[in-house]
């Protein structure tokens, strides 16, 4: 039984090391890119009060701690004068976050677990909460290493941000071209690599679609120089298409992609958005940069006052 009680804490220490291992990988999922941009910095870190631009640089440096933690929890340098002190702080400001979201009556996945594993403000709240006791009692059970080594916790967190951002680079130079990830599926005579563009995924008969497009309308009337649209609609209601049109006040450049078919070599409208985004999708390039990308009808949609800001800037 004595035996068991020591080995407690190194084993609390395990399974802090493998949470936070886990949400630093499930942040990633199912792409990295994907992850880090559309379900933790537009869902929760920029809702949280950070600036788009300021979102993707405070997203790696989070991510990185969370792996950095998984191996810092295990060894004993500066384990409780800076390790656990540090991940409370990290998970009671996140804490606070999440209450303010329960107050607010939001339900939605809080992306903690990104979409790994969905969770709901009060589930990832009580989640915290079990972690910050285990945290505590670890904090009571464990000493710090004689002479430890600060430079070497500095340099492990260093390699790992270094990591972070050579492997998800920060696209905030819209001036150099690269190639767009949606190249390949938009028809050659729109060149969405060169210069602004606004690239839209739309279905003919969503009121939604419908709606943002003919905001983009009145938006490029009130814009001096406005980007070119393009619109790829899905097959589903291919007959809507001229209505839609006329109902958006401009003949804008388009194509129809065929909504699923598993058998089909050519990704489809589903497979083009990763089976993940939700319509309307309207995503602002610049030289093949995304710049901004707006999808549904909850916390990121587009928003006419929104986009319209973007060039105001």
């Amino acid at each position: 039984m004595n035996t068991f009680k020591k080995k407690l804490p190194f084993l609390a220490r395990i399974l802090i090391s493998a949470l936070f291992l886990l949400s630093a990988l499930a942040k990633l999922y199912p792409t990295p890119l994907y992850g880090i941009t559309k379900v933790f910095e537009e869902g929760q870190l920029i809702p949280m009060g950070f600036s788009e631009g300021f979102a993707p640089f405070i997203s790696r440096i989070i991510i990185g701690f969370e792996f950095f933690i998984a191996f810092a929890i295990l060894q004993f340098n500066f384990i409780k004068k800076l390790i656990i002190p540090s991940t409370i702080l990290l998970l009671m400001i996140f804490s606070i976050d999440l209450s303010i979201d329960i107050f607010s009556g939001n339900s939605e996945n809080c992306g903690c677990f990104g979409q790994l594993i969905p969770m709901t403000p009060t589930e990832a709240l009580i989640k915290n909460i079990l972690t910050l006791l285990l945290l505590f009692y670890i904090y009571r059970n464990v000493e710090d290493k004689q002479n430890s080594n600060f430079l070497l916790l500095f340099s492990s967190y260093l390699i790992i941000l270094v990591f972070m951002f050579s492997l998800l680079p920060i696209q905030s130079n819209s001036a150099s071209k690269q190639i767009s990830s949606f190249s390949s599926f938009v028809d050659s005579d729109f060149d969405i690599n060169n210069g602004q563009k606004v690239l839209c995924f739309f279905d003919a008969g969503c009121e939604h679609c419908m709606d943002a497009a003919k905001s983009l309308t009145k938006i490029s009337e009130e814009i001096d120089i406005f980007p070119e649209v393009h619109i790829i609609f899905s097959d589903t209601e291919e007959s809507k298409i001229p209505e839609f049109l006329n109902y958006s006040g401009k003949d804008y450049s388009y194509q129809v992609i065929e909504f699923y078919n598993p058998d089909n070599e050519i990704n489809s409208y589903l497979e083009i958005l990763s089976f993940e985004y939700e319509n309307p999708v309207v995503i602002y390039l610049n030289n093949g940069n995304q710049m901004r990308f707006f999808d549904g009808t909850s916390s990121n949609q587009f928003v006419e006052e929104d986009f319209k800001n973007i060039f105001k800037q």
